[in-house]
């Protein structure tokens, strides 16, 4: 490793420390408290509110900050949430350029006074719904359950409470970590968080894993090359495991960089093992690859549910991650199905994984716990529960989705059931649904 590299990794470590650190992270939470309290427009005093609610981790400050949110969550205040939604600088490009739904799936019809189901994966998605005309969400909300699956952790506060002001129905939440489902459940009473986490819409199915003994690949990670996904903490633990290991990385474009540049960031950390780097590949080679691994590993600090890892489960791998990682799907890391790498000690811990990798189920458990028709039975329920306690019927279940890797139906007499509604739904806001949603919810 040249000096210069070496102080690059002194650097990344740094500000790796510094960006996951709790208490930062609360003293942040606490000035853009201080700063939503002192701005002197409703707008503002919403967006500082809600990027302190993102980033608070104290269970007395979280208290703090839920209490000024219900205050703001006042009908005189919703153009004020509405604008903190509409001028989002990640939502305001989209709604401009692309208002049409991607990965949104309609989970059932409506029939009479039967609510059907409308499902947004992604924020932006439900941002979308909301940026409807006062009539046209009035109309929608009156003939479907919304459902938000959020894409990241922690969620967006500000669309959470856009939403609660415009609906008049609950709005139902699958969060992406357990660490914010208290949180999420203490806003409102309308809002209404869902079993399970995002990631847990895997169908088993689609996952034929080879036996352990027959597997060629040792160490896989399928992560795209973005910043966050911490590629050079991986190459610094391959340094310290052997070079004859076969390690592939699956990924795709992100944040600026490229195959190319992960491969300069792998030599010139003296990665010595010959890595093997393939991007943007089909689902289905993906799967091929995850069952032919024996381990599979994430090193993010933070992001949602991480669908990955729960594929890596399916296809039998054992699951890797850091112990400290705040991601969704490392509540299924447990005695079958991984182990949570101590930092400081990645490439030992890897290093057991692999030995011990033959001994554990993680398909069994994955099975057993979080399948994608678990998770529709568990919805299912809550939501037909929610029906009953409204005065309104249940006679119709909701349909069987998974991602692979977006939503989609997963039946094809589904799809034709379906079909008439998707139909309705375009021709009434054809701003919003696309004539394809249905094919082309992957988007």
């Amino acid at each position: 490793m040249s000096p210069a590299t070496f102080f690059h990794v002194l650097r990344w470590r740094a500000e790796d420390q510094l960006r996951h650190s709790p208490r930062l992270r609360t003293a942040l939470a606490l000035l853009h408290w201080l700063r939503s309290r002192l701005a002197p427009r409703p707008v503002a005093q919403i967006r500082h509110l809600g990027k302190a609610l993102g980033l608070a981790e104290h269970p007395a400050v979280t208290r703090l900050l839920t209490e000024d949110f219900r205050f703001l969550l006042r009908p005189d205040l919703e153009p004020a949430w509405r604008a903190a939604v509409a001028e989002h600088p990640r939502y305001a490009p989209l709604l401009r350029d692309q208002s049409q739904l991607t990965r949104s799936i309609v989970l059932k019809a409506p029939a009479g006074n039967e609510k059907g189901v409308l499902l947004n994966y992604f924020e932006y998605n439900l941002a979308r719904v909301l940026a409807l005309a006062d009539a046209d969400l009035a109309w929608l909300d009156a003939h479907y359950h919304l459902i938000l699956v959020a894409s990241w952790s922690p969620t967006d506060y500000a669309l959470l409470g856009s939403a609660l002001l415009r609906l008049k129905s609950p709005l139902f939440l699958q969060c992406a970590n357990e660490a914010e489902r208290a949180r999420l459940a203490a806003l409102d009473p309308r809002l209404i968080v869902l079993p399970g986490l995002a990631c847990d819409w895997v169908d088993p199915a689609f996952y034929q894993p080879k036996p352990m003994a027959e597997r060629s690949i040792d160490v896989l990670m399928v992560a795209n090359w973005g910043e966050f996904k911490r590629h050079w903490e991986f190459f610094l633990a391959l340094r310290r495991l052997p070079a004859n290991l076969r390690v592939i990385l699956i990924g795709q474009r992100e944040g600026g960089r490229d195959r190319a540049f992960i491969e300069r960031l792998a030599r010139s950390l003296g990665v010595p093992q010959q890595l093997e780097l393939l991007e943007s590949l089909p689902i289905e080679r993906v799967t091929e690859l995850e069952c032919d691994a024996r381990v599979s590993v994430i090193l993010s600090r933070r992001e949602g549910g991480c669908v990955a890892a729960v594929e890596s489960l399916f296809a039998g791998c054992a699951l890797a991650m850091r112990a400290d990682a705040h991601i969704g799907s490392s509540a299924h890391i447990n005695d079958h199905t991984g182990r949570r790498l101590r930092p400081g000690h990645i490439a030992q811990d890897l290093a057991a994984l692999l030995t011990e990798a033959g001994s554990l189920d993680p398909r069994v458990w994955a099975c057993a716990h979080i399948s994608n028709d678990l998770t529709l039975q568990r919805i299912n329920a809550m939501l037909q529960a929610q029906a009953l306690t409204e005065g309104r019927p249940w006679t119709t279940d909701l349909a069987v989705p998974h991602w692979r890797p977006h939503p989609t139906l997963a039946q094809t007499a589904d799809r034709k059931k379906l079909q008439p509604a998707y139909a309705e739904l375009h021709q009434r806001f054809p701003q919003l649904i696309g004539a394809d949603l249905m094919e082309l919810s992957h988007r």
